[in-house]
């Protein structure tokens, strides 16, 4: 701030002779020089649409959603003869049941019927049952706050690792052919046919190979190890996926015969085998959430596309003593099945800042896990397999799951306890939960470093059977390997999606080669694949557009999780694909 000097001030007795000086008075003019500066003041035009894509990019915050349709067919009756279980089965053979109650009143008559589907639902609603969840010499009391986890548990995992060393087993029963091995040595295969022009080789899952790609078969042949896939299949429809040939140029010896087993391995190059060769395994996934953190609750007026199925039993007096159609002598209505809709979320955020997978990418996946708890001691400890191990062997079920064989015990603990009744005498078995933190095995997988791409060959099984203890099914002799329920504890949702070509580059010519780029001889340089951003689909669907509010992301998925019956019907689902929208319809 200063004054303008050029302005002067001149007494009068100066200017003119004899003048005399008086007040005089001048405006004095200030002018602005400087100005203070305000640290980090700026204007800049903001763009709304700049702002919310860094954001949504730049976050790694989830609300994941799923709604659950569950589809169970209630297969397996029996007969029981403990009072809070035949209090409460869904009966198909009351009039004799109540005949033989009546007829012989002081002995203990076994009831039969179905487990009522409040059993395998996602919410117990039976809360007030005498004598099974509420009054003396109850079962199990019912907390109403623990209605979502007496049967089920959910969670939120992911793949952080691979296990090249899981003992598994798969036996053909075409052709009565067992194999035990491990993850990593690759997929079994037996010779299945010779003859003058090729080798047909039979594998018991999809082999995942290709015209024109080499095999790896574990055996050798005058120093050659790898031999070209020339064609697929036989005759059969389908076959392409499970039977592959190489050409026969006249090998001779014992090398290649029929009936001959071993395991498979990709090649893609031969020349280049040690980056071109698939590795097997199976994933380890960890999870990230408490069994609390579950929300499940009805989804709205949903149900799916099956009936409820209930029926009821009724007291009558037909004379003296009071008859009825149920030993308990109350009125009721038993449901077999139902058809209820859930949502599933989770009360916390789900954060993956700097989680890796289990092939050292940025986690693009993660998974509803869900296990069968079991905590009213219906079933017996929960088995684990893959879905190779569903097939039957013969009428009976796979030898896998056999109780005896420890390798198909899960690996998640479980607990036992003796029931509040007097009449167990025997232990109830159920799932303890797991804990974030915790691992569990996942799907058998292959993956090769060229590709830079991930196959799952065979889906991860759960499966329960009943305790005959408690609960006897009928049309089963007494063995150690029951008949059970099916089904897939880990269903993925994608978070964001790997491009489907391959990105190639040479360090000093291209920038922002990822840190999980993979340097290949063949290819001179490093190989990726891009992660799409959200928000953007390619020309083939692939990519998410998820609602993005508050920093957070909330992603949804329909799930269909179905509990297959072994052994009864069809195990097949068929699902019917969305219409490709164009524009013109």
């Amino acid at each position: 701030m200063g004054i303008d000097d050029t302005n002067k001030i001149i007494l009068g007795s100066q200017r003119f002779q004899g003048a005399t000086d008086i007040d005089l008075s001048e405006k004095i003019v200030l002018q602005q020089t400087s100005k203070e500066q305000v640290e980090y003041d700026r204007y800049i035009d903001v763009n709304l649409l700049t702002v919310f894509d860094k954001e949504r990019q730049n976050s790694n915050t989830f609300r994941p959603v799923s709604k659950y349709s569950v589809v169970f067919k209630n297969a397996y009756q029996g007969v029981s003869s403990y009072e809070p279980y035949y209090n409460y089965l869904f009966y198909t053979n009351i009039i004799q049941n109540t005949q033989n109650t009546l007829c012989y009143p002081n002995v203990q008559q076994a009831w039969s019927g179905f487990p009522q589907y409040t059993e395998f639902d996602f919410i117990r609603t039976d809360n007030d049952k005498p004598g099974y969840t509420i009054g003396q010499s109850n079962h199990q009391p019912f907390v109403s706050k623990s209605a979502t986890t007496y049967n089920w548990n959910h969670y939120i995992s992911y793949p952080f690792d691979n296990d090249y060393n899981k003992v598994l087993y798969m036996n053909d029963p075409e052709f009565v052919i067992t194999w035990y091995w491990v993850s990593g040595d690759g997929i079994p295969y037996y010779i299945k046919e010779i003859n003058n022009n090729i080798i047909s080789f039979r594998c018991p899952m999809k082999h995942g190979l290709s015209v024109g790609e080499y095999v790896n078969l574990g055996i050798t042949y005058n120093n050659i190890n790898s031999f070209m896939v020339t064609s697929l299949g036989d005759n059969g429809s389908g076959s392409d996926e499970y039977i592959f040939n190489i050409d026969n140029v006249g090998f001779v010896g014992g090398t290649f015969s029929q009936g001959v087993t071993g395991n498979l391995k990709r090649v893609i190059n031969p020349d280049y085998s040690g980056e071109t060769t698939s590795e097997y395994y199976v994933r380890k996934h960890k999870i990230i959430t408490n069994p609390q953190d579950a929300v499940v609750v009805n989804s709205g007026f949903e149900q799916n596309i099956f009936n409820l199925v209930t029926q009821y039993e009724k007291v009558y007096s037909g004379g003296t003593p009071l008859q009825s159609l149920s030993p308990s002598s109350c009125p009721r209505t038993s449901i077999l099945e139902g058809s209820q809709s859930y949502n599933i979320s989770f009360s916390r955020d789900i954060v993956l800042n700097n989680l890796i997978d289990n092939q050292k990418r940025p986690v693009t996946e993660i998974y509803f896990t869900t296990v069968w708890k079991g905590y009213y001691g219906w079933t017996n400890r929960l088995k684990e397999g893959h879905f190779f191990n569903a097939y039957l062997d013969g009428n009976t079920p796979n030898a896998w799951w056999d109780s005896n064989n420890t390798l198909s015990d899960s690996t998640i603990p479980f607990g036992t306890y003796f029931p509040n009744n007097i009449n167990g005498i025997y232990p109830c078995y159920y799932t303890e939960n797991l804990l974030s933190g915790d691992t569990i095995d996942g799907d058998y997988c292959e993956w090769n470093d060229y590709e830079q791409k991930e196959r799952v060959i065979s889906s991860k099984l759960h499966k329960f059977t009943f305790n005959q203890n408690y609960f006897t099914t009928f049309d089963e002799t007494p063995n150690t390997n029951k008949f059970g329920y099916y089904y897939f504890p880990l269903n993925p949702m994608k978070l964001k999606v790997y491009s489907e070509y391959v990105e190639e580059g040479e360090a000093e010519l291209v920038e922002d080669i990822p840190p999980y780029a993979f340097f290949s001889n063949l290819a001179n340089g490093f190989r990726w694949r891009d992660i799409y951003p959200y928000g953007y689909v390619d020309s083939d669907g692939l990519g998410v557009d998820y609602p993005f509010t508050n920093g957070k992301h909330y992603p949804f998925k329909n799930t269909i999780f179905r509990i297959f019956s072994e052994g009864i019907g069809t195990q097949n689902i068929t699902t019917i694909q969305d219409p490709t929208i164009d524009g013109c319809e």
